[in-house]
């Protein structure tokens, strides 16, 4: 197969799994062709994150992809052709991210580059259209790309990275701004699940993926920074899943089986696949620890509950949802729950008010009214009760607010 037509079909295969953009550049760094809809916009944004001698400069000097960063996390993978030692093309995959990037980024990076007020437009049009992928993804793609171009195999360590690349947000008020919206929300809701034993929790995995974000976890090797991320992942829900209801004999047996499965492993995708196992495994065991002990009409109820906090939930609609009288549902619920419906709805919108609080910019009014609260003011009593501050004091340090277990929670007693 010609060369045009292994980078064609790669484009194509690409496609199948993620909306990325094939750029394809002469010697110069003069654009040939690409499948970008929107190519004046997005070339110029790379433009000014880099000069072409600048990025020549770096490519020249191996055959082998570098990856490359701006300031605001937008990512690309850029792979040059090499033809009688003289490079004559080059390849490039982007823009994507890793993770969510705050908006506030966009617009100080856009202020400090002086762009074009058209030009702003365009890119925050584009920007809610760029994938996000994760790191091990964007290492397997830059090694196919790697394939098309020369038919031969690289590993992830072969991989190069721009020298002057930097990562976003590197003063701490920026930090707190990017784990606001970026992965520690993502993680929040993630742990959350795990404790619940929501079997919806697909759709959110891919926010579980390693970013740069969680620091340097090794002395330069992909590998061994993935592996030590999974580790921590796998930490944090068997944590979740204790206090999920899961007996800590088997969560640490769990623990003990995963961490010896990712120290054995010797391939980024395979850690991908441990990863994604170990979540199912987790929140698979602890929602048939939680279904266990409740008949089949309170399960209903308790899963109609957890989908529906920003929704009036009356007992009317409950006692349609289990086919029982309110008042046969009311005494049901007590007997099962120890609670009556309406406190146990109030206890699951304070929780889910604290994830907002922690993890969105969201104001205390804008969370009251989301979650259903008559008054900004019985919210902050309810919430004060709960977790011994008020909403606003949570937010400004939510750490230092001491923990109460899920089943004190659950059962109803406020600090």
């Amino acid at each position: 197969m010609e060369l045009d037509d292994r980078i064609a079909l790669f484009r194509d295969m690409m496609g199948c799994c993620h909306d990325l953009y094939l750029w394809i550049y002469d010697s110069a760094f003069h654009l040939i062709s690409s499948n970008c809809p929107e190519q004046a916009a997005i070339q110029d944004l790379f433009a000014i994150s880099y000069r072409g001698e600048e990025i020549g400069a770096q490519l020249r000097e191996q055959d082998t992809p570098v990856i490359f960063s701006s300031e605001i996390g937008m990512m690309w993978i850029v792979a040059p052709l090499f033809q009688e030692e003289e490079m004559i093309r080059s390849y490039t995959i982007g823009p994507f991210f890793v993770d969510d990037t705050p908006q506030k980024g966009f617009t100080e990076y856009m202020d400090k580059r002086g762009i074009s007020f058209q030009l702003r437009q365009d890119f925050l049009s584009f920007l809610c259209e760029l994938p996000i992928i994760s790191l091990n993804r964007v290492f397997e793609y830059a090694i196919m790309l790697y394939f098309c171009l020369t038919e031969q195999k690289i590993s992830v360590s072969d991989l190069r990275y721009h020298r002057g690349s930097q990562h976003p947000f590197r003063d701490s008020e920026q930090r707190e701004t990017m784990n606001v919206h970026g992965t520690y929300r993502g993680e929040q809701e993630m742990l959350k699940m795990v404790r619940e034993g929501n079997l919806n929790y697909k759709s959110h995995m891919a926010k579980m993926s390693v970013t740069g974000h969680l620091g340097k976890l090794s002395n330069g090797d992909p590998l061994r920074q993935m592996k030590n991320a999974v580790l921590v992942c796998i930490t944090l829900f068997s944590r979740a899943a204790i206090e999920g209801g899961l007996s800590p004999e088997v969560s640490y047996t769990l623990t003990d089986y995963y961490f010896q499965s990712v120290e054995a492993c010797t391939s980024i995708t395979d850690l991908g696949d441990i990863s994604h196992t170990m979540q199912e495994d987790f929140i698979q065991r602890v929602h048939r620890c939680r279904i266990a002990q409740l008949s089949p009409a309170m399960r209903e109820c308790l899963g109609y509950i957890e989908t529906h906090l920003e929704e009036n939930i009356t007992l009317s609609t409950l006692a349609k949802q289990t086919g029982y009288s309110e008042n046969y549902l009311t005494r049901k619920f007590k007997q099962e729950m120890g609670i009556t419906p309406i406190v146990y709805i109030r206890n699951q919108r304070l929780e889910q008010a604290a994830l907002l609080l922690r993890t969105t910019q969201d104001d205390v009014q804008t969370v009251s009214e989301k979650l259903g609260f008559c008054s900004q003011s019985y919210f902050a009593e309810h919430f004060r009760r709960r977790f011994g501050v008020t909403p606003t004091e949570y937010r400004q340090s939510p750490a230092t607010v001491s923990s109460i277990s899920s089943a004190q929670f659950i059962s109803g007693r406020d600090a």
